[in-house]
């Protein structure tokens, strides 16, 4: 039987039985949440190698795209400035000095969900780590990509309330017809805003997903999710792998 284990090797959460269930729920809603998926050890070991690695890690420059950054073979940080989500720092490849971050990316628990709510196989893309420190200003609720793209988050620190910056995402957004995302693509080109902003939507449908640390949430990228903007002086970390459709051209 799989397990997810803590630093000291001890059982966090059982593996085999859930993951049909929570399979059921992402092709559902778009998104599913699995409490107690790390031990808090575990990500509190995480979160201090993350940081006694940051001042030191190379930053990208103004002409890296997400494609090079993401095959750099090494670490990198992007500081996200002058555009939505300024101040974050996202790191590149981290799972490549961190084991246990690498231990999350090739998950089979979490690929087993991905590939029964999608009815495909997809594989892992790459790793990245989102550090939010008093980030006040994030993107609205948005679609990263309608050609097929999850993303599995584990939060590392603790996100009790909305001031430290939760994931949102407007459950069965995921699934929208030809119809209504030619009428988005037509509003957002008249605002001059991105084709796969959010339109036609509620936010008070949205999940708010304030959970403690080691909590994993699946998303499929084609329904409309935000980051939650952060109060001053509130922080959150987490880890997030892409999984992609294999054999697809991840970049």
């Amino acid at each position: 039987m799989a397990t997810v284990t803590d630093a000291e090797g001890e059982a966090a959460l059982d593996l085999d039985a859930d993951a049909g269930t929570f399979a059921d729920t992402l092709a559902a809603d778009g998104v599913v949440v699995v409490e107690d998926f790390l031990a808090p050890s575990l990500c509190d070991e995480i979160r201090e190698r993350v940081e006694t690695r940051l001042d030191d890690l190379p930053r990208a420059g103004p002409d890296d795209d997400y494609g090079s950054l993401s095959t750099r073979g090494e670490p990198v940080v992007r500081e996200r400035t002058g555009e939505n989500d300024d101040g974050m720092l996202d790191v590149f490849n981290m799972d490549l000095a961190v084991p246990a971050l690498a231990q999350r990316k090739r998950d089979r628990f979490v690929a087993e969900i991905v590939n029964d709510a999608a009815g495909a196989r997809y594989t892992p893309d790459n790793l990245n780590v989102y550090v939010n420190r008093g980030v006040t200003d994030t993107r609205d609720f948005h679609a990263d990509t309608y050609a097929g793209k999850f993303k599995a988050f584990v939060y590392l620190t603790d996100v009790p309330d909305e001031r430290y910056g939760p994931f949102q995402y407007i459950p069965g957004s995921h699934e929208p017809s030809v119809l209504r995302k030619k009428a988005a693509q037509l509003v957002n080109r008249v605002r001059g805003d991105p084709p796969t902003d959010g339109v036609f939507h509620d936010e008070d449908d949205a999940l708010v997903c304030t959970a403690p640390k080691g909590t994993l949430i699946v998303a499929n990228q084609a329904g409309l999710h935000r980051g939650t903007p952060q109060e001053p002086g509130f922080e959150r970390m987490l880890a997030t792998t892409s999984y992609t459709p294999a054999g697809a051209d991840h970049h």
